[in-house]
């Protein structure tokens, strides 16, 4: 007899350091109704033209289809026409091969950690 096992939800929450909010994601992203729940939240955050930058902290999430490259791209795009930019921290091995095979690595700004992300913002 197999078990199935249950999917880890998708969270989101939100920190602020200064004029940059961290977009703390966890789980997996995987469908539409998770990226509408995130594109709210980026919405509510950033109000319109903030110039807020994001960094979108990858550390706890497990895994991403592309219905999440999608989203992400969407985020990249709302918070450069507001001035900002989006970073991406934490990466899994699983997460980075994606964004490789995608190119996407050369679009988005990665690095390891939440902190190298925000020294790498101008003050």
């Amino acid at each position: 007899m197999s078990t199935i096992t249950e999917r880890p939800p998708f969270g989101l929450s939100v920190s602020q350091h200064g004029r940059n909010k961290i977009f703390h994601m966890t789980g997996r992203l995987m469908d539409q109704k998770e990226a509408d729940h995130m594109i709210e939240v980026l919405e509510q955050e950033l109000g319109s033209g903030t110039g807020a930058n994001v960094i979108l902290d990858m550390s706890q999430l497990q895994y991403m289809n592309s219905t999440g490259l999608n989203i992400l791209i969407s985020v990249l795009s709302r918070t450069r026409k507001g001035g900002g930019e989006t970073l991406i921290s934490g990466m899994s091995t699983g997460v980075k091969q994606l964004f490789t095979v995608t190119k996407l690595d050369t679009v988005f700004t990665i690095k390891d950690t939440v902190e190298e992300a925000l020294g790498s913002l101008p003050k």
